[in-house]
């Protein structure tokens, strides 16, 4: 029995080779807040690392494990809510980080683990406000 190599997008690629926002948040000013996820038979945890400075995220990072497409994705994620509003619609999902990324059907529940870690984030950052 042989197994077949997953076909990774180019965006993965480039994303999993860098993993840019991968690790903790530098010292700073500001309040840090953090959303976490797993699932770990799905294959991932997701946690992301936020500072909020008047009025906006002024840093974002996350440390994640999981597949190519489980860090890419984080790394997306860390990389749209950096200088983001505090309050508004943020626009993240699983069916969009699949759509991105190319991501086969398989890696939705992954994609999942990512929203929900976001989720979190932004549930402690509201109440921060």
């Amino acid at each position: 029995m042989s197994a077949t190599a997953p076909n990774y997008s180019p965006r993965v690629l480039e994303l999993f080779a860098e993993l840019p926002g991968a690790g903790s948040l530098p010292p700073g000013s500001g309040e840090i807040v953090a959303g976490e996820a797993v699932a770990l038979d799905r294959g991932a945890w997701v946690r992301f690392e936020a500072r909020l400075e008047n009025g906006r995220i002024a840093g974002c990072c996350y440390r994640a494990w999981g597949c190519p497409h489980t860090l890419a994705a984080a790394a997306l994620v860390a990389a749209e809510l950096r200088a983001r509003p505090l309050e508004g619609p943020h626009g993240i999902d699983a069916s969009r980080l699949a759509r991105e990324l190319d991501a086969p059907a398989e890696k939705m529940g992954r994609f999942l683990v990512i929203e929900d870690a976001l989720r979190a984030l932004l549930a402690h950052e509201r109440r921060v406000q």
